[in-house]
């Protein structure tokens, strides 16, 4: 038996797409922390870390990037007991997808690499975050 509307419609919606739920399998926090980027090319520009998880990163700022690029990031991220000392956190990550938020364009994306300092203190500012 067939569904009687089209996937992704909904009833009397004019097959207007229904919302899907967020594929994501790690939670992510909204955090604000400056990051370097280097783009193709070798420029490199200043950015905002917006949200992060330990698969992936958004990144806040008005340079256009490369849809699907592969980029490297360094990210300056603060102390868990001392905030305002930072840790640079360094790895490439893969955009996925681009919106505009006002005068920025923000680029979502998955880790490729992440060293291992990185990662663990990004685990630990989620369970901070995702409880606060």
């Amino acid at each position: 038996m067939s569904a009687p509307f089209g996937a992704g419609e909904m009833p009397g919606g004019g097959g207007l797409p229904v919302a899907k739920a967020d594929a994501r399998k790690e939670i992510r926090v909204k955090v604000k922390w400056p990051a370097r980027v280097q783009l193709a090319g070798g420029r490199v520009v200043e950015m905002r870390v917006c949200d992060v998880s330990e698969s992936g990163v958004a990144l806040a700022g008005e340079v256009p990037i490369t849809p699907h690029s592969v980029l490297s990031v360094a990210i300056s991220i603060p102390g868990l007991v001392d905030p305002s000392r930072t840790t640079a956190v360094t790895g490439t990550m893969r955009t996925a997808h681009m919106t505009v938020r006002g005068p920025d364009l923000v680029y979502g994306g998955t880790w490729v690499t992440l060293e291992a300092k990185g990662r663990e203190l990004i685990r630990e500012w989620v369970k901070r975050l995702r409880i606060s």
